[in-house]
């Protein structure tokens, strides 16, 4: 695995940020970030190679709260809900709809091509103990 091919996010104790060793306050640029990470596809040399190659980290620690750990988690998904739903012509909501049925045959095709090449890589780390 390529240090570059990770795209790093912890959440401290306090909920506090870091994306890719560094802080962040305001997370509205967070789910940008995240797919331009994914759809590198090798431009940028510290960025992925390609989308079945980029992995998202999330690592947060034991005193993150609830609230702040599935904010983050929804933003990262987001992100490739709005990947999937471009690349399948339809809206976020709509692929999200296909999503919750693929096997539907209404959906198949929008999940299908929605899905093409761009596997939903996020690894959640174990929360490390405060203070560690």
């Amino acid at each position: 695995m390529q240090e570059h091919n990770l795209f790093k996010i912890q959440v401290n104790s306090s909920d506090a940020l870091l994306v890719e060793g560094n802080p962040m306050t305001d997370v509205s640029g967070l789910k940008e970030d995240i797919k331009k990470f994914i759809l590198n596809r090798g431009v940028d040399a510290t960025s992925s190679d390609s989308p079945d190659k980029a992995i998202v980290t999330y690592k947060t620690d034991r005193g993150t709260s609830h609230k702040r750990f599935v904010e983050i988690l929804d933003i990262i998904q987001g992100a490739y809900y709005d990947i999937y739903a471009e690349q399948a012509g339809v809206t976020n909501a709509k692929f999200r709809e296909a999503a919750s049925d693929p096997y539907n045959p209404d959906f198949k095709a929008i999940y299908d091509k929605g899905r093409a090449g761009i596997p939903m890589q996020i690894s959640i780390a174990e929360p490390t103990k405060v203070g560690n």
